[in-house]
């Protein structure tokens, strides 16, 4: 049978079959609704942190005394630490939905998990007792706070692959940029806080066992299970 086409055109999605048949199911699945759904209630409940946050935020992303100033004040450091872990949410699903670490929803969580784990404690292994504890918390915490600006980023930048579409494989290594951008920055504020009290030499193997070692093996993970 002769199919007859208005204007003698055919119209048909650049996408492969496979990406739109992910994205009809990925956006159909009650469980990435619920949690999608909890992630904008929460950010609402909590906007005003990210208000309260944005100067000395701004502030860190400029100069590294910014990150030593947070840990000073508990109330504002104990904000920062809820706002990052909001933000794990949203990454999260982020993750899932453009298969940054796994296809499957729960190992992307509990790789985000074991990384932050295995940071954790490499920053209670590795840096020495004589760093003052203000310090200390500022090197193991300075990815909290550059982290909610990568959150940030990531989210809008899925706001513009929404409008723009761009292919979904090309989003992989936005995001992969982004965050090596963001490692980064957190790396080069670390080591200007801990050159008040250690050489050059400890100061890079103190970032590599800190930064790199967990940062190669969230990646190794990811393409093992991928």
């Amino acid at each position: 049978m002769i199919q007859d086409f208005p204007n003698g055109r055919l119209w048909m999605s650049d996408e492969p079959l496979q990406a739109i048949a992910r994205e009809a199911s990925w956006s159909q699945d009650p469980v990435h609704s619920v949690i999608a759904l909890a992630a904008i209630v929460l950010l609402i409940v909590f906007m005003r942190d990210y208000f309260i946050l944005w100067t000395p935020i701004m502030r860190c992303l400029g100069r590294a005394k910014a990150n030593v100033e947070i840990e000073h004040s508990i109330q504002l450091a104990r904000t920062r630490n809820r706002a990052a872990l909001l933000m794990l949410l949203p990454m999260w699903l982020i993750a899932e939905r453009f298969s940054l670490l796994s296809e499957r929803m729960w190992l992307s969580l509990a790789i985000m998990i074991g990384y932050l784990v295995v940071k954790r404690l490499l920053a209670e292994i590795v840096l020495p007792s004589r760093i003052p504890a203000e310090l200390r918390l500022a090197v193991r915490r300075a990815l909290y706070t550059y982290g909610i600006v990568l959150a940030f980023v990531m989210m809008a930048t899925v706001g513009l692959w929404l409008l723009i579409h761009w292919d979904t494989d090309a989003m992989v290594w936005v995001f992969a940029a982004e965050a090596g951008a963001t490692l980064l920055l957190s790396m080069v504020r670390e080591s200007e806080i801990l050159s008040t009290t250690c050489r050059p030499l400890a100061r890079f193997l103190y970032l590599c066992a800190l930064e790199l070692i967990p940062a190669a093996g969230l990646v190794a993970v990811g393409l093992v299970v991928a």
